[in-house]
């Protein structure tokens, strides 16, 4: 892997990238240009983004190689999957009546699999490499509770260049015996995982405190957890909350002197800010108000909610009550990674209501940037952030044009009308990774070609 690395670490010249510009600026509103610029410096980090004439006329153009995109390319912000499972990627689309058994029959034979480091090694090269080919820059992920497997996640991630959030996963009790560890060992060898990999590559490489759940965790390990939070502060915690009715019952027996799913974690001190929790489905309003409390953040998956029939998210409740939250593929129970697919089941899952397509493309960029702290450093163009963007190619060779070429797709007059959401409906609705022309990641490409 030594050659991505290097390549990633190579100083890159200041380009001004010239073409369409499409970015959320909030959750009600994006900015489109037609004939845009994107200035990118030797650091990888945003210089400005404005009209190419604008541009011109401020005379910022100076000392940027200019590179003009393709007719019909759409510079875009990077994706960010709030919440995707590493080993889960083989096992993607295997149907089951209910979560847990789901987990018995499938998914924890599968995690399994990773004591084999050259297991782990070949899925990491093929998960992380799906990531950029989908246009997900920034993933929040769930690994295996194998040392080794943690280890060789983090190298491949570092090597191939994604920006990630992510950990051991931590269990104990409830599960197969070759994935649980006692509760000190699981802590001193994620606490050493934490040690290596936290704040890699000036904060690219992030780590996350990951108990899978609580029916997963016995008392001691959340307690434990709970205590490396308080250690390691500026640490992500990341786990899942309230998926289905039969996970929540399962819950309530295991931890009778709880209230509620969500005081499990409160009490073992594991709602904060940096804390990602994960469905949040069948929450009650006082345990969303908890969570908005704690400044927690709330992973939506609904292609994972519509395979394994967990229920509807509350997401205008969400919205409404502006709880920080962005957008999850959930694989292996979400069938893909294309976040476009997860921004149109989101749209699909609330069947009684239409939500704002500026709405869900902001969860899957800015929103999901938000949702991990991160908005100072990516999920929009604003100047002074880091360079993540994909270029994509709505109109041309792809799974969105004509037989003859032809423009099929893009609405004329919402492009001549600069009209964010006539240009969003093809992408959410009918968008897959094809439409992803290459991939950048603090300025540099890691994955196709911009075709400039």
């Amino acid at each position: 892997m030594s050659e991505f690395l290097n390549r990633l670490d190579a100083p890159i010249s200041p380009r001004a990238y010239r073409g369409r510009v499409l970015h959320a600026l909030n959750a009600e509103e994006s900015c489109y240009w037609q004939d845009g610029g994107l200035l990118v410096d030797s650091e990888g980090r945003i210089a400005a983004c404005n009209d190419w004439a604008a541009l011109e006329k401020s005379n910022r153009l100076g000392g940027f190689e200019v590179v003009s995109l393709p007719p019909n390319a759409l510079m875009v912000p990077g994706f960010v999957d709030l919440h995707v499972h590493l080993p889960q990627m083989e096992v993607a689309g295997c149907q089951e009546a209910n979560l847990l058994s789901w987990l018995e029959r499938h998914i924890f034979s599968a995690e399994a699999r990773f004591a084999d480091a050259a297991h782990a090694q070949a899925v990491s090269r093929w998960f992380f490499g799906e990531l950029l080919k989908n246009g997900t820059t920034t993933a929040a992920v769930f690994l295996t509770s194998h040392n080794d497997a943690t280890r060789i996640a983090f190298e491949t991630a570092l090597a191939l260049g994604n920006r990630v959030v992510m950990g051991q996963n931590l269990m104990d009790v409830n599960a197969p015996d070759a994935l649980l560890k006692p509760a000190p060992q699981m802590l001193a060898e994620t606490e050493a995982h934490c040690e290596q990999w936290h704040g890699r590559d000036r904060g690219r490489i992030q780590y996350a405190w990951m108990p899978r759940f609580a029916i997963t965790s016995s008392e001691a390990l959340l307690a434990g957890i709970g205590q490396l939070r308080q250690k390691y502060p500026d640490v992500y915690l990341h786990t899942h909350l309230s998926e289905q009715l039969g996970e929540i019952e399962a819950v309530r027996a295991q931890f009778p002197w709880a209230t509620d799913y969500t005081d499990v974690y409160q009490r073992f001190g594991l709602l904060a800010p940096k804390t990602i929790l994960a469905h949040g489905i069948h929450l009650s309003d006082d345990e969303l108000g908890r969570i908005h409390v704690a400044e927690s953040a709330l992973a939506h998956c609904p292609c994972s909610n519509f395979f394994l029939k967990s229920g509807r998210f509350r997401l205008l409740d969400v919205l409404a009550r502006r709880l920080r939250f962005g957008l999850g593929s959930d694989v292996g129970a979400g069938p893909e990674l294309s976040m476009f697919k997860v921004m149109k089941d989101a749209q699909f899952m609330q069947a009684d209501a239409l939500v704002s397509l500026q709405s869900l493309f902001y969860a899957a960029t800015l929103g999901g940037a938000r949702a991990l702290l991160q908005e100072d450093r990516i999920g929009n163009f604003e100047p002074g952030k880091e360079a993540d963007f994909l270029v994509l190619d709505p109109l041309g060779k792809s799974c969105m044009a004509l037989p003859g070429g032809e423009a099929g797709s893009l609405d004329a007059q919402s492009v001549a009308q600069n009209d964010p959401e006539g240009i969003l409906s093809p992408l959410v609705y009918m968008g897959d990774e094809r439409l992803v022309r290459a991939t950048y990641v603090r300025g540099r490409n890691v994955y196709g070609n911009s075709g400039a």
